[in-house]
């Protein structure tokens, strides 16, 4: 019988749990999204949206965006997002870091657009790339 020392199996365990954070397990959100964006300040990730097109029996059978808070900064996040080349509409999460706020959207077929932001009180505000995705 071939014998695993308890150091190889902590090891292989800690493997596996430092992987499933890396994938992004921390945000339980970004499971069944279907696109994303991230902004990052100091290099770090600060905030991120995540596109859900819409579900039969979820959020009324409408599309959503979750907005993520990731830093410990002082600053709240918000999304910008236009639908269907219309105007920009803005959707704020200020329940600080760890905290997800979500924003309905609409049922059918539409095109969007959307970026995160960092809301800089004092100074210009930092944002993802725009996002394309649609429902």
């Amino acid at each position: 019988m071939h014998r695993i020392s308890r150091t190889a199996v902590r090891a292989t365990v800690g493997a596996l749990i430092t992987a499933g954070l890396a994938i992004g397990f921390t945000t339980p959100a970004s499971a069944a999204a279907s696109s994303s964006a991230i902004v990052d300040t100091s290099k770090t990730r600060a905030g991120e949206a995540f596109f859900n097109r819409s579900k039969a029996g979820s959020h009324s059978g409408k599309a959503w965006i979750d907005l993520y808070d990731a830093k410990c900064d002082a600053h709240s996040v918000y999304v910008e997002y236009r639908i269907n080349s219309g105007g920009t509409k803005r959707h704020t999460n200020s329940g600080g870091c760890g905290t997800t706020s979500g924003v309905n959207l609409q049922t059918g077929y539409f095109a969007i657009v959307y970026r995160a932001c960092v809301d800089v009180q004092l100074g210009g505000d930092p944002c993802s790339k725009w996002v394309a995705d649609h429902n």
